[in-house]
């Protein structure tokens, strides 16, 4: 199994999930692909294919991240910035929305909800760092769960809209930035509820993150 990591066999996956899924057998043939064997995929993928799709969102972080700090040209300001993350990842998402399409259908079953949580936490907060955000107490809840709304809600217009051009995209990105900008304020109970649910969140995660996440 030398110089095979979970990246190369995640995009080696990625040839087989638009037909397969994001299944145990994608994944075994993306091991006989690369040579490997069961006990080699094993070892990189102790929960089998979901660790792949954990694997697969945590590399999509690292790629927006990098093509980020490639603009010649930042965005100027926090909301400018946050959209240009979104496209970001919708542009380098763009060859695999099928794949991209059947790992939300596996998130969205009851017994991956902590991987969707994590994953989706990871990415919202990832984008509000690299936004510059500081904020501490309620204001770091609120603003990730406002985020999180927001960024579904696109992923999911995009993966059904594949006509969608750039364009398009982009007004539906500043129309639902401009909804949460005008939220009114939130209830003691609802910022203490936001607050619970989001600190059992980054326990979770941090308990559960894979390796390639700690390292």
């Amino acid at each position: 199994m030398e110089n095979v990591d979970i990246h190369t066999i995640v995009n080696a996956m990625l040839v087989h999930v638009p037909f397969d899924g994001w299944t145990d057998k994608a994944m075994e043939a993306a091991g006989q692909d690369l040579n490997l064997s069961a006990d080699d995929l094993a070892k990189l993928f102790p929960r089998g294919a979901i660790s792949a799709v954990e694997a697969f969102v945590s590399m999509s972080d690292q790629d927006m991240i990098k093509a980020f700090a490639a603009l010649e040209h930042r965005p100027d300001g926090v909301t400018a910035t946050i959209k240009a993350l979104i496209m970001i990842r919708l542009d380098a998402a763009a060859p695999h929305r099928e794949a991209i399409s059947r790992a939300l259908q596996m998130l969205a079953r009851p017994q991956h909800a902590p991987v969707a949580v994590q994953t989706l936490y990871r990415s919202i907060d990832c984008m509000w760092r690299i936004a510059g955000d500081r904020s501490v107490d309620f204001n770091f809840y609120s603003k990730r769960i406002l985020l999180a709304g927001v960024y579904s809600a696109t992923l999911a217009y995009w993966v059904a809209n594949p006509g969608a051009d750039h364009d398009k995209l982009d007004q539906f990105i500043s129309r639902r930035l401009r909804e949460v900008s005008f939220l009114p304020k939130v209830t003691a109970p609802a910022r203490q509820m936001a607050k619970t649910g989001m600190k059992m969140a980054g326990r979770m995660m941090g308990r559960l993150s894979p390796p390639w996440v700690r390292s």
